[in-house]
């Protein structure tokens, strides 16, 4: 049957009213949602993922049986919400929108079933409200303005189950005042992602001892990261991607990284020299390099890395590939490694 625009959703939800799962991915509503939509009270599921809607209806906070929530709508439209989320006690996911009206404020601590949510903003929300989720597993924050980093911290210790977190400021490339109050003490946190200016990264005390897995990008690190990173000895992943890095020359030392297994160096502008020294990352298994136009050769260290199985070279450079091709000058460095792509 045909909707026929908001009429037609206005009555289809009338109609449908012990629906259990309704996904509305990609639906253009335009403007406000129909405020019939609040009929539906055994949802069990709701999904606005990159729907066209400017505003949402106070009806829904009659959607009080809710467990998975998406309300990431287009990421152009700028939303309305009123502060109805509260209400939603059972609610174990909830993914916020990415841009939301300037005058929404959102209550959320009452949200205690919470296990996984998404794009949680500084700006709309308070970082207080936090503390109180404590069956958190996954968590992503968007920090806007002005933030007390011990007030954060304190938040996110009270997370003993959070496995993963990411948070990321705005404006990008932007200084963010005390981020080296920012400490991390999460029992669990396993994967780590930051998208924070800071021009030097945290001591290795301010992380978890049992990460595993950790994404820098746009940090604009003047300081060679590695001394900290690789004294996080459970790391079996690591990412500096987009300008994490902003300096000429990164060392990695013998013993250090002695789980890790993949690495990827991406988008490091001013990158020029890399030394590996012997013993370090001695279970490496994949290696990636992409777009770091002034890296000049990889490192002589590479030849005692016996558990490299690929490596992946993505720059703009002939003259690299020709150096560790077989019969190059170079060649020796990987000679030993099974899969060598150049694209």
């Amino acid at each position: 049957e045909e909707l026929g625009g908001y009429r037609g959703f206005e009555v289809w939800f009338t109609r449908l009213q012990l629906m259990r799962v309704l996904d509305l991915h990609g639906v253009e509503f335009g403007g406000e949602l129909p405020s019939s939509i609040g009929l539906l009270i055994h949802l069990r599921y709701l999904s606005l993922y990159r729907a066209q809607a400017s505003h949402l209806p106070s009806s829904m906070q009659n959607l009080k049986m809710l467990l998975y929530l998406n309300l990431c709508v287009q990421e152009s439209c700028y939303i309305y919400i009123p502060n109805f989320l509260k209400e939603m006690l059972e609610l174990k996911y909830l993914s916020l929108p990415l841009r939301m009206d300037d005058k929404v404020k959102l209550e959320l601590g009452n949200l205690v079933n919470l296990e996984k949510l998404e794009n949680f903003s500084t700006e709309h929300g308070g970082v207080g409200d936090l503390q109180f989720m404590t069956r958190l597993r996954a968590l992503s924050i968007y920090i806007r303005g002005r933030l007390n980093m011990k007030t954060l911290s304190s938040s996110l210790s009270k997370l003993r189950d959070l496995e993963n977190l990411t948070i990321c400021y705005y404006p990008m490339y932007a200084p963010m005042s005390g981020i080296e109050g920012l400490v991390l003490d999460c029992d669990q946190l396993k994967h780590l992602n930051l998208r924070i200016y800071m021009p030097r990264l945290p001591d290795e005390q301010h992380f978890p001892w049992h990460l595993r897995n950790i994404s820098l990008a746009e940090c604009c690190l003047k300081e060679d990261p590695m001394p900290i990173l690789e004294k996080l000895l459970q790391l079996n992943e690591v990412s500096l991607s987009h300008q994490s890095f902003c300096g000429k020359r990164m060392v990695c030392s013998d013993g250090g990284f002695p789980q890790l297994q993949k690495l990827d160096l991406c988008g490091l502008e001013e990158w020029e020299e890399w030394i590996v020294e012997e013993g370090s990352m001695p279970r490496l298994h994949k290696l990636t390099i992409r777009n770091d136009p002034k890296l000049k050769e990889l490192p002589d260290g590479l030849k005692f890395i016996t558990s490299l199985k690929q490596v992946h070279v993505i720059l703009n450079n002939w003259d690299f590939k020709k150096k560790l091709s077989r019969g190059g000058e170079d060649y020796y460095k990987v000679q030993h490694i099974p899969l060598v792509r150049f694209l």
